[in-house]
């Protein structure tokens, strides 16, 4: 018999159990400098009620936690109790509407009913708080030792009605601010802006409109502007209102066209008034960094050479990797330059296809020098490595992981007291397909080609999560059981 093959393996296995324990199955040893906590968020289960889900966005948040000091690290996971959950464990069928799957019951089930949020895209420790995000709604409280729901943060009441507020905050570290926005599809289509001081405080920086209902997953930080490359995903009028009234799901209602071509949006940090261009299409999700280079205004991104059908697929509720492989895996580097005049150019700078671009926090709204990606080497449609971009001496270094393991992104550890842009620690969740567990690994950023310098196994697999953070604080948790049933 075979060992299993990446692309053979069911990345979003359901984990239903939640987890408590110090990792004891270990190679290699924790860096000694090492102290604090990597937290994730991704979708835990596809399905709810026993009704599978359409789509990755789809599924309920689960949080993973990996507090790191004194040599060990203790690994916990719990579920986000949002009001989906909760119901989705008791129910039979889909409880709530979703962004990709459809309520059982037909239209009068689906009709004028807003996705759930299901806080599941991305987690942040802002103001000592921890939150839990996801893309149309407010972000979820959570208690960073042990991971308890404790509820919707409104921010003081500044989340009005829906309350959006987006997966991707942008952190000053020299200000201590986060910046971030909310989408806004009717009446009038826009994203609505937002800066939160260091004290958790919130201020409403203005809006940028949209020509129409469009979504757009994430924003770029400079030290003069909110920086958004906001790509020609659009909703057409008559897909928006059918899929408002329940004859089809969000994600499906959604169309890439490539003649309004790309809108560039910079709004003032201190919340003036918004310049606009526009530029050739592009399709992408994430962006690297944005900085300033004297007059011009700079923001890194990955680019798809895809369809809005690819990549939507890609990003369906699938049993088997090759279920998605109708393109191949994440995106080009590509720089895109604004100038005070309007002038824009695009230039992809590497071959290389990646997604989950990371750096640096410190180096968040000034120029970096590097990136780090999972990458799909060969073409592949799943990612199988981990890339190194250096964008001074346009270099790419590369560990390609074992046959059957798939790493989830990559966060960057600073070395306390280090000085070099890459003096720190890659913190990188691994799927082993093999022995059907997960792992998790840490490499020097300084020489990823070297492979982990630790490796902590988990006594059970992990599904595929999307984002994570760091932080030096170590979380505390209260004991460390075995398994609690979620």
């Amino acid at each position: 018999m075979t060992s299993p093959t990446a692309d053979s393996i069911s990345a979003y296995t359901p984990l239903y159990d939640e987890y408590d324990y110090v990792i004891d199955d270990v190679e290699g040893a924790l860096p000694q400098d090492l102290r604090g906590t990597l937290y994730r968020n991704g979708p835990g289960k596809l399905e709810a009620g026993g009704t599978p889900l359409g789509h990755l966005f789809d599924g309920d948040g689960m949080l993973s936690m990996f507090a790191m000091s004194d040599g060990q690290v203790h690994f916990r996971n719990r579920y986000v109790q949002t009001q989906h959950y909760q119901k989705s464990i008791i129910s039979e069928g889909a409880p709530f509407r979703a962004l990709g799957t459809m309520r059982p019951g037909g239209l009068l089930a689906n009709a004028l009913r807003f996705p759930a949020n299901v806080a599941n895209t991305s987690v942040i420790m802002h103001a000592g708080k921890l939150l839990a995000c996801w893309e149309g709604g407010r972000p979820t409280q959570l208690d960073p030792d042990n991971l308890r729901t404790m509820g919707e943060h409104d921010f003081g009441g500044e989340l009005k009605w829906l309350g959006a507020f987006s997966a991707h905050p942008k952190w000053d570290p020299e200000t201590g601010e986060l910046f971030n926005f909310g989408m806004a599809m009717m009446p009038v289509p826009k994203l609505i802006c937002y800066r939160v001081d260091r004290q958790g405080r919130m201020n409403r920086l203005g809006s940028l409109r949209l020509p129409g209902p469009m979504f757009n997953h994430d924003v770029g930080l400079t030290k003069r502007y909110m920086v958004f490359v906001i790509p020609p995903l659009v909703f057409p009028l008559a897909k928006f209102f059918g899929a408002a009234f329940g004859l089809r799901n969000y994600m499906d209602a959604l169309e890439y066209d490539a003649s309004m071509g790309t809108t560039i949006g910079l709004v003032p940090r201190d919340g003036g008034k918004p310049l606009v261009f526009h530029t050739d299409p592009l399709l992408h999700l994430h962006l690297s960094n944005a900085y300033e280079d004297g007059d011009d205004t700079v923001v890194d991104l990955l680019n798809y050479h895809a369809t809005w059908e690819q990549l939507n697929g890609q990003l369906s509720a699938i049993d088997q990797l090759t279920d998605t492989a109708t393109m191949p895996y994440g995106g080009h580097p590509t720089r895109v330059r604004i100038s005070r005049a309007g002038r824009i150019t695009i230039e992809e700078s590497t071959g290389l296809q990646g997604e989950f671009p990371s750096i640096n926090s410190q180096y968040m709204s000034r120029r970096n020098r590097y990136t780090y990606l999972t990458a799909g080497l060969d073409g592949s449609a799943f990612p199988n490595a981990i890339a190194k971009v250096d964008d001074d001496s346009g270099t790419e270094t590369m560990y390609r992981l074992p046959d059957g393991h798939l790493p989830h992104e990559a966060v960057f550890a600073a070395r306390p007291g280090g000085v070099a842009e890459d003096d720190g620690w890659l913190l990188m969740p691994v799927v082993d397909g093999v022995a059907n567990t997960a792992n998790l690994s840490i490499l020097d950023a300084r020489d990823i080609e070297a492979g982990p310098v630790y490796t902590g196994r988990l006594r059970h697999h992990l599904p595929l999560t999307f984002h994570g953070c760091y932080t030096p604080r170590v979380a505390r948790p209260q004991s460390a059981r075995q398994p609690v049933r979620g």
